[in-house]
């Protein structure tokens, strides 16, 4: 190359530095209403506003791009994405991502609970009083106390969980309560919540590659917590529920 460009180059460089790309984090590209909102690869939802305004706060330029579940754990255990949101340790149990996870303080606790066919609640005081009852699962997952079910019966999601108790396809669901109470705001009469099932703290999840992110990610989140501003972001959506409970972790 002519020495006169490479000159020209190298002083290009000095002036005009090369933009450094943000972090893709690859997200469940499927919506959960009000927890996760997909409008045509434009996400939003409690936990992604949550996660945004943490990597704001962080100083760290990331991106969500909605991808189908099943890669999402696979990019993160392969370090093809650095970040992963919203993550619990107990269910990120296989040896690969054992091996190379690191988890933030935690930000939110989610709550499942059971739901009924709307005037047909019951109490479930033990998880042996599920013993002659026929219940609702999102197909893949595990739950706690499955051994006493009656029958398990899977679907494809909470949303087809609800509309086959409304039914009354089967006895009793089980579904995370903010977006349980989203979907009866929007379907009143049909259904109604029960006791709790569960509960689960939730964390930001960082490859051991960028430990460095972890301190300043703890710092965000505290922050967030402590001004008010996490359950603002969660209060947004929780109104137009009616909820106004406080997400304490």
């Amino acid at each position: 190359m002519p020495i006169l460009a490479l000159i020209i180059i190298t002083l290009f460089n000095s002036v005009f530095p090369a933009v450094a790309e943000p972090l893709v984090v690859p997200f469940h590209d499927t919506t959960k209403a009000p927890l996760v909102i997909n409008a045509d690869g434009k996400l939003s939802g409690i936990y992604p506003d949550i996660f945004n305004e943490v990597m704001k706060r962080a100083g760290i330029d990331a991106k969500l791009v909605p991808t189908p579940k099943l890669r999402v754990r696979r990019y993160f255990e392969t370090g093809q994405a650095v970040l992963s949101c919203c993550d619990n340790p107990a269910w990120r149990q296989r040896p690969l991502e054992q091996g190379v996870q690191l988890f933030s303080r935690p930000f939110y606790m989610t709550r499942d609970v059971f739901v009924f066919r709307a005037y047909n609640a019951r109490p479930i005081e033990d998880l042996k009083d599920l013993a002659d009852m026929t219940v609702a699962v999102v197909r893949g997952y595990g739950y706690q106390g499955e051994e006493w079910f009656g029958e398990r019966t899977d679907f494809i999601d909470e949303t087809a969980i609800m509309q086959a108790v409304a039914f009354g396809r089967t006895d009793v669901g089980i579904v995370n309560e903010d977006v349980a109470l989203h979907w009866i705001a929007q379907n009143p009469g049909e259904i109604e919540t029960g006791n709790l099932h569960d509960s689960a703290s939730l964390h930001i999840r960082i490859h051991k590659d960028r430990a460095d992110l972890l301190k300043p990610i703890n710092r965000a989140i505290a922050e967030m917590i402590e001004d008010g501003t996490r359950d603002q972001i969660i209060g947004r959506y929780r109104l137009k529920t009616g909820q106004t409970k406080n997400a304490e972790t």
